[in-house]
């Protein structure tokens, strides 16, 4: 008998899949390892309190973490399994889209191992956020644009079900809409507007994104006035400073040398005949042509250009360009030691505190280093410090989150909003009636507030603070403040109004 021969596009599309289901175990076996940041506790409070959306996020990502808390219970595998869930997704839509710009599973395979040589995807991977579900929503919508340039009707279903899931994860997802102007200069794709079907997907699409605009109407759209005007504060550095700071990021994200090669890569693609292609390039520059952009007189986050990094990948492995061997290997050496360096320093944050200070006695620690040292110490100090009735609060929205779910949300806790610009979902909670006459532990690391607390309160007396000690010294240090009978709730504990009383 012969011997069988698989094909290599099988052989390949076997290879993709076990390097995906391997990758995905270590996507969920760091998530568990972790240390969880602010950020993510802040989205496992929200979890608690499921509402139609939230005051800064949209619901997708917070909504998608109840069934692993069910399951899993309070623990950073639960909090992180929506971001390992999306990166799945996003290795089965690298397939198809791969395939549809002229590869095969071999390229896509190389595709989603280049991917992981990028600081911004292999630490993205496993800490959530909502940017990594925005990534995959916004790959799904660029693989079913280049499905509708080359002809495919059924595409624009699924881009109409990308964009509002998107939607849903982060907003910017709807950028994706740019990429369908290429499409639209077809005569054929024209010919497709004058039927039902992208008028029922856009419709579709609109009814996903439902939750948000219900949100807002029931508070005055907070929501969309803080995307509006909120996120997007005037940059403290004007022009062409601050636009060098967000390619400066970028360039970080991907590594120097994968940026230059996407770079060289997309130029190279314009060459490809595959109306797809066209789409596909425009899919990739719009995060850095857009965020640029705001960036000359306003501030954006450096890593919203994330989804141009990921899309830029494929190029690399499909289109050959001089030099594309050295770049690759250079950004990919790069690329995964820093990403060593930065998962070390993060799991071992006493050990970089303690080479720090040998390296710089003099020095005053970064406060990025402190803010990981000691927080379980701090949160079971707490728990045992409050008096039945009390709740913890901080003004910080990391303290107000972070803390409790170190003890598995057993201890009731709240953020009072005294500044910042972030984490105000806790406050369309409860109504401020909720809070009248409340005791309040303040925990804090700030002096600012001390005056603020006393308008607010009846008395307020602060007590032996939380020390934290690495080595033989002090390497953290939480003010508490006894704070009793809270007399003004609005709007530090509570942006909602009143019940009417009749």
């Amino acid at each position: 008998m012969s011997p069988v021969v698989v094909p290599e596009d099988s052989a390949w599309r076997t290879r993709y899949f076990v390097v995906v289901a391997g990758l995905t175990v270590l996507h969920a076996f760091l998530a568990a390892i972790f240390p969880v940041a602010g950020d993510e506790a802040y989205y496992w409070d929200c979890s608690r309190n499921l509402s139609w959306s939230y005051f800064d996020q949209p619901p997708l990502v917070i909504w998608t973490m109840v069934p692993a808390r069910m399951v899993l219970g309070e623990t950073a595998l639960a909090v992180r399994s929506p971001v390992i869930f999306a990166s799945l997704l996003l290795a089965l839509f690298l397939l198809p889209l791969v395939r549809r710009l002229g590869g095969g599973a071999r390229e896509a395979t190389w595709a989603y191992l280049l991917l992981h040589a990028m600081p911004i995807y292999f630490l993205g991977n496993f800490y959530e956020s909502t940017d990594t579900a925005m990534i995959t929503a916004y790959v799904g919508a660029t693989w079913a644009a280049v499905a509708i340039a080359q002809g495919s009707r059924r595409a624009w279903w699924g881009f109409g079900v990308a964009c509002g899931l998107g939607f849903l994860a982060k907003f910017p997802a709807v950028l994706a809409v740019f990429s369908l102007a290429p499409a639209l200069m077809q005569r054929e794709v024209r010919k497709q507007l004058l039927t039902a079907r992208p008028y029922l997907a856009a419709l579709l699409s609109f009814a996903l994104t439902a939750p948000v605009w219900i949100w807002g109407a029931r508070h005055d759209w907070d929501n969309i006035t803080f995307q509006l005007r909120g996120r997007h504060q005037r940059a403290a550095t004007e022009g062409l400073e601050h636009l060098a700071g967000f390619v400066a990021t970028n360039l970080a994200g991907a590594t120097p040398f994968l940026f230059i090669a996407m770079m060289i890569a997309w130029w190279y693609s314009r060459k490809e005949s595959n109306p797809g292609w066209a789409v596909f390039r425009v899919a990739v520059a719009t995060p850095f042509a857009f965020f640029g952009l705001i960036s000359i007189w306003k501030h954006v986050g450096g890593h919203w250009g994330a989804p141009g990094l990921v899309l830029g990948i494929v190029p690399i492995v499909l289109i050959s360009f001089p030099g594309r061997r050295i770049w690759v290997t250079l950004g990919t050496v790069m690329g995964l030691a820093l990403s060593a360096v930065l998962t070390f320093a993060a799991l071992n944050p006493e050990a970089v505190l303690a080479a720090y200070r040998k390296a710089r006695p003099e020095a005053r620690t970064p406060k990025g280093i402190i803010s990981m040292i000691g927080n379980e110490e701090i949160a079971e100090e707490i728990q045992r410090r409050l008096r039945p009735g009390e709740v913890m609060a901080s003004e910080s929205y990391t303290n107000a989150h972070l803390l409790p779910l170190l003890v598995r949300g057993e201890m009731p806790s709240t953020l009072a909003h005294l500044g910042g610009m972030h984490g105000f979902a806790s406050l369309y909670w409860t109504r401020p009636e909720r809070w009248d006459g409340v005791d309040v532990l303040f925990v804090t690391e700030r002096t600012q507030n001390d005056g603020k607390l006393a308008e607010l309160f009846e008395e307020c007396v602060e007590e032996e603070p939380i020390r934290v000690f690495r080595q033989g010294e002090l390497a953290r240090e939480m003010r508490t403040i006894r704070c009793r009978n809270l007399l003004r709730p609005e709007p530090a504990f509570s942006r909602l109004p009143r019940k009417a009383s009749f």
